[in-house]
């Protein structure tokens, strides 16, 4: 009984000693006195974590962490931090205040590796050399020295970004993977993000990281979706909207014609230089068997209203103020315009100019 019990006691004092902590211990080489600050860079912008006092050029944080992140430590006022990955563990700094980007990092392997990645991306002193010697020759108005050292300097940001990707694909079940891609992912296809968070998921699931990674993507998928629905082929999704008179017209109620639906606005000058094109093919094609159903962005009646009485526009003229179906359609510049068949099915997207008239000259005669 005596040894259960001692064995249940040790038990309870290894638990004790073995709790998830960090210790960062800190040594300035040319400072005594000041203030340190530790703080978390976080996606919308830096969080205060703690504060220390440099005694004797000496500084100690102490505490915990449920994810490794990416931390900053600052002196004073000193602009240039200490970057290094936070962990549960025991690590140290040596540092000048100096030259606090050439700190010395010890016991966080997140942090050895975030090193190797930055001191092994290819050409970084020649990239150095090279902006030198751009600025110099921007100074001298010498536009032909200016041009070659653009296109090498294109040459090596391929190649970095190389570097970079094929560091996060072989990193993509660390922290510093994580961070890395969600640095990159604004670069990244979205079939490349989306295999890369996957595969951080396996490991990260819960990681703020793979969080924002994620959060980053919905928006994408969600618009990589809503461009799939609206594949020619696809049928058109169905609107209602108030026409001149405020009355509102459906889409659905042409079926049984070809349908041009145009997304425009008054102030849009390509929409109103296409205004005529549209008038030369409602005067010829309008009627039983085709109808031009202009939707409006504009944001006032008034607006609209003179623009229509001043290109003389006689068809279906409606409004999309709030810009609800113009989103549905995936619209991001106008103007924008999708060709229906007779059951609402999207034939062609972005007919503009006497490409129209080809076009429904072949339909409609």
């Amino acid at each position: 009984m005596k040894k259960i019990i001692l064995g249940i006691a040790l038990i309870g004092l290894m638990a004790a000693c073995s709790t998830d902590n960090y210790k960062v211990s800190g040594k300035f080489e040319d400072v005594t006195t000041g203030t340190v600050y530790l703080k978390k860079i976080e996606a919308q912008g830096l969080s205060d974590v703690d504060t220390a006092t440099v005694k004797d050029g000496a500084f100690v944080f102490e505490g915990s962490v449920e994810h490794s992140e990416l931390h900053l430590i600052y002196f004073e006022e000193n602009r240039t931090p200490i970057a290094f990955f936070l962990e549960n563990t025991k690590t140290t700094i040596t540092a000048s205040t100096e030259k606090m980007d050439d700190a010395v990092i010890k016991g966080s392997k997140l942090s050895t590796l975030f090193e190797t990645f930055n001191k092994e991306v290819p050409h970084m002193k020649k990239v150095e050399n090279m902006r030198e010697e751009f600025f110099a020759a921007q100074s001298q108005g010498d536009q032909a020295t200016m041009e070659s050292i653009m296109a090498d300097m294109e040459v090596i940001v391929e190649e970095q970004q190389a570097y970079y990707r094929n560091f996060v694909k072989e990193n993509s079940d660390n922290v510093v993977g994580a961070f890395l891609a969600l640095n990159m992912a604004q670069s990244l296809d979205f079939e490349e993000l989306e295999e890369l968070t996957a595969n951080l998921e396996k490991t990260l699931s819960t990681h703020p990281y793979v969080i924002q990674l994620n959060e980053m993507l919905e928006p994408i998928k969600a618009q990589k979706e809503a461009e799939a629905a609206l594949n020619v082929g696809q049928e058109s999704p169905l609107f209602s909207l108030p026409d001149m008179e405020g009355n509102e017209v459906s889409l659905e109620a042409f079926r049984g014609k070809y349908v041009f639906v145009d997304f425009w606005a008054a102030w849009c000058r390509p929409c109103r230089e296409e205004n005529p094109v549209l008038k030369r093919a409602y005067d010829r094609f309008g009627g039983e068997n085709f109808e031009i159903v202009s939707v409006s962005l504009d944001q006032t009646a008034e607006a609209w209203h003179a623009a229509v009485a001043e290109d003389d526009l006689n068809w279906t003229l409606l409004r999309d103020s709030a810009g609800t179906v113009a989103q549905t359609y995936a619209v991001q510049s106008i103007p924008n315009t999708w060709l229906l068949d007779k059951e609402g099915k999207i034939m062609q997207k972005q007919l503009r100019g006497e490409e129209l008239i080809s076009v429904l000259e072949e339909l409609l005669q």
